[in-house]
């Protein structure tokens, strides 16, 4: 695996340059699904540039109601529903897509890969499994709701609400998988591929949704949109990507708009 302290530490120098403006500091509003990656260029971003970068994770809809109250944040990192959200609400000076996530199923380590290449055998699974574990649509995620209207559509939600353990986002529906507690994760394969104990069986099937774009927005109302952008411009650079990817993520081609 590619040292990914080593391309954290150098993403940066590619979008900034030499800059030498005085530090500062930008917060920072993003799902959760891409908290490993962001994590990471966060801190390569205030390591090169002495920017400090606070960074605050949710779900969508809470985001996007924070956001509309007027919380301050400068840069939003969203799926596409946010970004929709977002620029719909006039709030946004500019939106940059940089990464979109596959979705699909994880499993236990020592537990036999299922087959979900079709429909049908992931409806299949689906019957089969004692117990899985998804993102609450309640819970303002967007890959949720997506998720639930699709079992709703196909007339399996009623079968498998009785026996999932919907949570509040990726990371909480990794930890459940990992704990034992439900058989199966249906979640961002970027969740899946960092989570130690657990591997991943493969995308969903189509109707259901299996990747999201996410879009980096500079908000109109941001403190240091200087900053910002600069900071958005290092997730674009080549060794962004290759993090992306490394992380279970496409590239920004693959979620353009």
């Amino acid at each position: 695996m590619r040292p990914i302290r080593c391309i954290a530490a150098t993403l940066v120098l590619f979008a900034l340059g030499t800059s030498v403006a005085p530090a500062g500091e930008i917060r920072v509003l993003a799902a959760v699904a891409v908290q490993d990656p962001l994590d990471r260029f966060a801190a390569a971003f205030t390591k090169a540039t002495g920017h400090k970068v606070n960074v605050s994770y949710s779900l969508t809809g809470p985001i996007l109601a924070d956001i509309k109250a007027g919380k301050p944040v400068d840069v939003a990192v969203l799926p596409d529903a946010g970004r929709v959200g977002l620029e719909s609400a006039g709030l946004s000076a500019s939106q940059t897509p940089v990464s979109a996530s596959l979705a699909g199923v994880g499993v236990r380590d020592g537990a036999p890969l299922p087959d979900i290449s079709t429909l049908e055998k992931f409806k299949a699974l689906l019957h089969e499994t004692p117990s899985l574990s998804y993102t609450d649509p309640k819970s303002g995620g967007a890959f949720g709701q997506g998720f639930d209207r699709t079992l709703v559509e196909l007339g399996l939600a009623d079968e498998v609400h009785r026996k999932a353990l919907m949570v509040g986002g990726s990371q909480e529906i990794v930890k459940v998988v990992a704990s034992g507690k439900a058989a199966i994760a249906i979640t961002f394969k970027s969740a899946i591929v960092t989570t130690p104990g657990l591997k991943f069986a493969g995308v969903l099937p189509a109707p259901f949704g299996n990747s999201e774009p996410f879009a980096a927005s500079v908000l109109k109302s941001a403190a240091s949109p200087d900053i910002a952008n600069a900071f958005v411009a290092s997730l674009l650079t080549p060794e962004a990507k290759a993090l992306w990817i490394e992380l279970g993520f496409m590239p920004a081609s693959a979620a353009a708009h």
